[in-house]
């Protein structure tokens, strides 16, 4: 399948090294370049990706396997505001849900839980992205 360039990054949080996370890689890479993958285990340089400039648009996706992974990225949750978030989170706790609806996702799954259901999230998400894109590029009448 040939990828169409669109000015899209996929950025990517996850400080857990495993199955889960080649999992989600496996995800990025059918519906993005390399170009576009953007992998950040630390949560400062994971913000510095979310502002980057030269990507109109970002599609972000955090994988916190414990609570101390959604405290880091507490901090930059204004950064997150009006972007496509994605979050696998550690457990459906009560307050490990009322801090992970602060950071504004689209879409919430476990991470105990088969991550297939992701994929289809973030396709809609780049298709989404790419129908606005071919709007924006049409002339106006």
């Amino acid at each position: 399948m040939m990828k169409e360039k669109y000015p899209v990054r996929f950025i990517f949080f996850s400080t857990q090294m495993g199955k889960k996370h080649e999992e989600i890689l496996s995800f990025a890479e059918r519906l993005f370049l390399p170009s576009e993958i953007s992998i950040h285990s630390n949560a400062n340089e994971f913000s510095k990706a979310v502002v980057e400039p030269g990507f109109d648009q970002r599609i972000i996706l955090i994988l916190a396997g414990s609570s101390d992974d959604l405290d880091q990225i507490l901090p930059f949750r204004g950064l997150l505001e009006n972007r496509p978030v994605i979050l696998i989170l550690p457990d459906s706790k009560k307050d490990t849900m009322t801090r992970a609806l602060s950071l504004y996702p689209r879409y919430i799954d476990y991470i105990r839980n088969d991550l297939k259901a992701v994929f289809p999230v973030l396709k809609k998400m780049v298709k989404k992205i790419h129908k606005q894109t071919e709007g924006e590029k049409k002339p106006h009448p």
